[in-house]
């Protein structure tokens, strides 16, 4: 399930029992209870609305209130990534993990709100504490081989996508992750056969045909590759990688009005590609 809806969905079961999240009621309580209830109704009725910048304050003020309720610091994180501010998400997560007797829930919101803010160092290390909270959790070994891969620590990423696939032998996304070190490390008939097995049980798999595509082309075998691709596109057509790749195996096959509109779909796609597809337009006699 994808992180932030994990976290929303346990904040909306949880608020079902909001009422019963405060201390029990003597006459000294008693006397900031009405502004509670107040914080409690105004959070809850602008996040069920999606107005989350009228829920951040009435939040606050109950995290503030009741520090030990996991159920604020959960709600806090939500409304801050629905906000775009990520240093703070990770800040209320982080409450989160302290206060939960299944701290894996904040995983792997956490840290990929550190990525959003730009700290690749506290990324990592929550990727690492993600893995520890349940070990053996395929998951999270995926989501910390990943941070390795993109840090281009294959020796890391490869351990992590191997321990992943051992607790589940068919995790499709650890399966790739091993298939994508062996293309980088110059393995492609290696890359080509775990993709292959993927894609026997998941053969809408966008991934994996990129991967078979890819492995096909550096192998020579285009017509194959060109299958495997184009196939990708019917399935995500605005996958970016896969019109690089396509452009890359009409470019390699002499079809250069073919390998320039991938080149123009994928820099229409991603802008902040420019400087990677710059020399492909070029090779194909377009000027970015």
């Amino acid at each position: 399930m994808d992180s932030f809806l994990r976290l929303a969905g346990g904040v909306l079961v949880l608020m079902c029992y909001g009422s019963a999240l405060f201390p029990s009621a003597d006459s000294a309580a008693r006397t900031g209870a009405s502004a509670a209830e107040r914080w409690l109704s105004a959070s809850r009725e602008a996040f069920e609305r999606g107005r989350y910048d009228e829920a951040l304050e009435p939040t606050l003020e109950l995290t503030r209130a009741f520090p030990n309720q996991q159920v604020y610091a959960s709600r806090l994180a939500v409304i801050y990534q629905r906000l775009g501010k990520p240093a703070d998400e990770a800040a209320a997560l982080e409450r989160v993990v302290d206060l939960s007797p299944m701290p894996i829930d904040a995983c792997p919101a956490l840290p990929e709100a550190y990525t959003r803010a730009g700290l690749p160092d506290k990324a990592l290390e929550a990727f690492k504490r993600c893995s520890r909270f349940e070990p053996g959790n395929s998951d999270m070994l995926f989501y910390l081989g990943r941070a390795w891969e993109r840090r281009g620590r294959s020796d890391e990423a490869r351990a992590a996508y191997s321990e992943a696939v051992s607790s589940d032998r068919n995790h499709v996304d650890s399966q790739l992750g091993l298939a994508r070190l062996e293309l980088r490390a110059g393995r492609p008939a290696n890359a080509s056969q775990a993709a292959e097995a993927v894609l026997i049980t998941s053969p809408a798999n966008a991934d994996a045909l990129l991967v078979a595509g890819i492995s096909a082309q550096r192998l020579g075998r285009v017509p194959e590759a060109r299958r495997h691709l184009e196939h990708a596109l019917t399935i995500a057509g605005g996958y970016v990688d896969v019109h690089v790749a396509l452009g890359v195996v009409e470019f390699s096959d002499s079809k250069i009005p073919a390998a320039r509109r991938h080149f123009e779909r994928a820099l229409q796609l991603d802008p902040g590609r420019r400087a990677e597809l710059s020399p492909w337009l070029d090779r194909t006699g377009v000027t970015p």
